[in-house]
């Protein structure tokens, strides 16, 4: 970003938070299903580009003490609210360091993941080849550069939205006030055009309905910048190759399989797209996409692209499904149904598959070493009422699942990581969390969990977080919230009604102390 581009981002900063997707090692499990040898995240070279104040870099820094971190970033005042985040942190792995992008040279060294996550859609061409520069010059030879942009078709109504706000706001001089006219401007477009029910007129209101609950550094960064250059997949795949680089996926993996559509348009894709660039173009094409984030490695690097169950080997799985219903029968011509995230679900007979599906709900948000889940899942078999009529070898045992898995994968149904999570799901009696997320409750509601997500919490469970730093026990944590209480800093109800009698608060903690607790370690905050 050039040097007058800092403006805006030192009056009025990003929100610097966690970004699951960026994370080394969803990247380097991608890079294993497709035949690389990517450097292992605990202890490889991590550089973010335009890191604004470190809350996606210093997490994982805390996570992977044994990897080296660098975030540049050209914002004086976003790398100085990052060295105040670190201040509370003891994290010599991590540099966050004031940095122009076009003043990236070798003298950084190579890396083994590069991040730019809402960098290449908003700077010039010029910088926009730059980061390509980077991404090759400065990566190892395994690694895995991230870069998100902005795509078509789906930006181009976005943008007709776009232009609309900053041809009102730029009006303005001041950015705060900018804000405040580009949402004036967007409720009173919602309420007036005169057809209400058209396609702009809905588009309108579906804006809006986002815009509404984002943060005026998103609207302000993201709408009314004076940059923000959409383009289409196949022509950021060009770009790419001609730095010497080549498309490994996306870091939404699911998002770029046509298996996930009817058979018919999967028969149709096949035909009209030969070849990956074509066939992730014409994706984009059917789902109006707006938004990639793109993986690139060097040209050099020969992938597999025929993904098998195979390719899931050495790998760490964690799923969020659920049984629907309780697994009595056990026979091969049994359909067990399991349940995840916005009503998606998946169905088998196999026994064997069931179990391990039914250990990984069990287990979630943990992940699994696949060789252990396949124990596991045929332990759990063996011992059940139809053990005999279920035998298979361990070579059928890691195809069914292994496939399965895999499928599951390809739909967001379930992770795919490289190592385990460092969470624990049992409350000990000394429960301790996270240092990050402990220092960022001390701010707020969003906080960032072992999995790396940003998790909004409640304030009982902000206010417990705080204190879980393992020298505690549930009476001493007791006696730390019964003084919040005290000092009103807390509030304690029942019902709608706040306990005030110190009797009964007490009687009340000591209640929902422990579910508070299970609910942190369900939401991936507690560590060993």
């Amino acid at each position: 970003m050039s040097e007058s581009g800092a403006s805006t981002y030192d009056l009025l900063p990003y929100a610097s938070s966690a970004y699951p997707q960026t994370h080394p090692d969803k990247l380097a499990a991608i890079g294993k299903l497709f035949g690389m040898q990517p450097v292992p995240p605990d202890r490889a070279r991590v550089l973010e580009i335009a890191c604004a104040g470190g809350g996606n870099l210093i997490p994982m820094a805390a996570e992977l003490p044994n990897a080296t971190f660098l975030g540049i970033d050209l914002s004086a005042r976003q790398i100085a609210e990052g060295h105040a985040n670190l201040a509370g942190l003891h994290l010599p792995n991590v540099e966050l360091r004031q940095m122009d992008i076009a003043k990236v040279d070798a003298s950084l060294g190579k890396f083994d993941y590069i991040i730019a996550h809402g960098v290449y859609s908003w700077v010039s061409r010029e910088l926009q080849d730059k980061l390509m520069t980077i991404s090759r010059e400065n990566l190892s030879a395994q690694g895995i550069a991230y870069i998100s942009y902005n795509t078509n078709p789906g930006w181009r109504m976005r943008g007709m939205i776009r232009d609309t706000m900053v041809y009102h706001a730029k009006q303005f001089s001041d950015v705060t006030q900018q804000v405040q006219q580009a949402r004036a401007l967007l409720d009173f477009l919602a309420t007036s055009v005169p057809n209400e029910t058209s396609p702009y007129a809905i588009l309108l209101k579906q804006e809006l309905a986002v815009l509404r609950n984002s943060s005026d550094s998103y609207l302000l960064h993201e709408f009314l910048e004076e940059v923000n250059e959409p383009l289409y997949f196949h022509q950021f795949a060009e770009r790419a190759t001609a730095h010497g680089l080549q498309y490994l996926g996306e870091s939404e993996f699911h998002m770029m399989l046509a298996s996930n559509f009817p058979p018919q348009v999967v028969e149709t894709l096949r035909k009209i797209a030969p070849d990956l660039i074509r066939m992730e173009q014409c994706i984009d094409f059917l789902h109006n996409r707006s938004f990639r984030q793109s993986l690139l490695v060097h040209q050099g690097i020969a992938l597999n692209r025929n993904l098998n169950w195979r390719n899931m080997e050495g790998l760490h799985v964690a799923s969020s499904l659920r049984p629907v219903a309780p697994a009595a029968d056990a026979s091969p011509t049994a359909m067990a149904e399991f349940r995840g995230p916005r009503d998606a679900t998946f169905a088998t007979p196999d026994p064997v598959v069931r179990a391990a599906f039914t250990i990984l709900s069990e287990r979630w948000p943990q992940t699994m070493a696949l060789q252990d889940l396949r124990v596991a899942a045929r332990a759990r078999v063996n011992a059940g009422a139809a053990a005999a009529r279920s035998g298979g070898t361990a070579e059928r045992d890691a195809e069914m699942i292994g496939a399965d898995l895999l499928k599951c994968v390809g739909a967001s149904l379930v992770e795919a990581r490289t190592r385990p999570y460092p969470l624990v799901l049992e409350v000990s009696g000394r429960p301790r969390a996270n240092e990050v997320a402990r220092l960022e409750a001390s701010k707020g509601h969003w906080l960032t969990n072992l999995r790396h997500e940003p998790i909004r919490v409640d304030e009982f469970c902000r206010q417990i977080i705080r204190y879980l730093d393992g020298t505690r026990d549930h009476a001493a944590l007791i006696d730390a919230l019964d003084l919040l209480v005290v000092s009103g800093e807390l509030v304690i109800r029942q019902g709608e009604t706040p306990v005030m009698d110190p009797a009964a608060v007490r009687k009340v903690l000591a209640q929902i102390l422990p579910e508070g607790l299970v609910k942190l370690a369900k939401q991936g905050f507690l560590e060993a």
